[in-house]
C-alpha cells in the first residue's frame, strides 16, 4: 500500500487547507459523475485554483453534526463496539487522495454516519429484504475511506427517519477501488496537463458564468453560425420571460383591485400577503461584474 500520512488538523482551517492537496470521500463521486453536490468541472476548477470551499452551515447540517455522535453511541452500545471519534486526516500523497472519517471501530474499522430522511431513504436507497445499498455517492465514499485508511472494514449507520436503524456493512472492494484510483489519476493527469474536463449543462451553468466572469478591453471576435442560433433563442426565451412577466403583473394588479387594501386574504388552499415593508436606507458595495446584453439590428438597418 502506498504511503499513508496521518495529520490532526489543528483548526477547521488548516483541515480545509489539507482538502485542497487531494480528492477527498465526499469529493470522489463527482469524478465519476454522481455527485448531488459538483460536478467534475466544478472540482477541476476548484482543484486547478487551490480555491477554499467553505459551506455556509443550513438547519439539516447543524442538526446532523450534533445527532451524529448520539447515533454513533447508540449503535455501539447495541452492537457492544468500542468507538472512538477520527479527528485526523489521512493522506495519501502518492494518490493524492485524502479523507476524513465519523467514528473508528476498535482498530480495524470505520463507522460512517447518515442521519436520513425517511423520504430520501425511500427514493434514493436500494433496499431488497436485508439487502440495503446506499446511494452511489456514499458507497463510494466509503470505499474511498477504505483506500485512504487501509482499514478492513466499514459501517455505514444510517438512522432512517429518526426511528429506524440500518446498518450496511461494507469490505474493500478490489474493483471499485481500482476504478477509484484510475479516476483520481486520470483528474490529478488532467489538472498537470491543464486538460479541463467539458462542462455539463445545466448542472455546470452557475460554475461556466463563475469562471467566465472577465472580458479583455477592447478585444472583438466574429460571430459564428452556432452563437447566431444561440443568441436566437436567447433572444427567443427573453421575448418570453417579459411576455409572461406582462401577464403575471397584470394578475397582480387584478388581484390587488380586487383585495384592496387588505393585508391578508386566506383561502381554502392559498393565502395573499400585502402588507407594507418600511423604507430603509441600505448602503452597500456593488462588486463589479460582467454585463451581458444581446442587441440586434433592426431589420431595416
Amino acid at each position: 500500500m502506498e504511503n499513508k500520512i496521518i495529520i490532526k488538523p489543528t483548526s477547521e482551517a488548516d483541515w480545509l487547507s489539507l482538502r485542497t492537496l487531494d480528492i477527498t470521500s465526499t469529493e470522489i463521486s463527482a469524478l465519476f459523475g454522481c455527485s448531488p453536490y459538483q460536478t467534475a468541472f466544478e472540482l477541476w476548477h476548484r482543484k486547478k485554483s487551490g480555491v477554499i470551499i467553505q459551506l455556509k452551515e443550513n438547519e439539516r447540517m447543524f442538526w446532523g453534526t450534533r445527532l451524529e455522535a448520539a447515533i454513533a453511541a447508540g449503535i455501539a452500545e447495541e452492537q457492544g463496539w468500542t468507538i472512538r471519534r477520527m479527528d485526523e486526516y489521512i493522506r495519501q500523497p502518492e494518490l493524492r487522495m485524502g479523507a476524513s472519517f465519523d467514528f473508528a471501530i476498535s482498530d480495524d474499522g470505520l463507522l460512517e454516519i447518515k442521519n436520513v430522511d425517511s423520504l430520501a431513504y425511500r427514493d434514493g436507497w436500494l433496499v431488497n429484504g436485508d439487502d440495503i445499498e446506499a446511494p452511489p455517492h456514499i458507497e463510494l465514499q466509503v470505499q474511498h475511506q477504505l483506500t485512504v485508511s487501509g482499514r478492513a472494514y466499514a459501517y455505514i449507520g444510517a438512522l432512517i427517519g429518526g426511528n429506524s436503524l440500518k446498518l450496511i456493512r461494507r469490505e474493500p472492494m478490489p474493483e471499485i477501488i481500482s476504478a477509484i484510483r484510475q479516476k483520481v489519476a486520470g483528474f490529478w493527469k488532467s489538472i498537470d496537463d491543464n486538460i479541463e474536463p467539458s462542462p455539463t449543462f445545466p448542472q455546470d451553468t452557475e460554475a461556466v458564468i463563475r469562471l467566465t466572469q472577465y472580458a479583455e478591453p477592447g478585444k472583438v471576435i466574429a460571430g459564428t453560425d452556432d452563437l447566431t442560433v444561440k443568441a436566437a433563442e436567447y433572444r427567443r426565451l427573453g421575448d418570453e420571460i417579459k411576455e409572461r412577466q406582462e401577464l403575471r403583473d397584470t394578475l397582480k394588479a387584478e388581484i390587488l383591485l380586487v383585495i384592496g387594501d387588505a393585508e391578508k386574504v386566506k383561502g381554502e388552499e392559498y393565502t395573499i400577503s400585502a402588507g407594507i415593508t418600511g423604507e430603509a436606507d441600505i448602503a452597500y458595495h456593488r462588486a463589479a461584474f460582467r454585463n451581458f446584453k444581446i442587441t440586434w439590428r433592426k431589420k431595416n438597418e
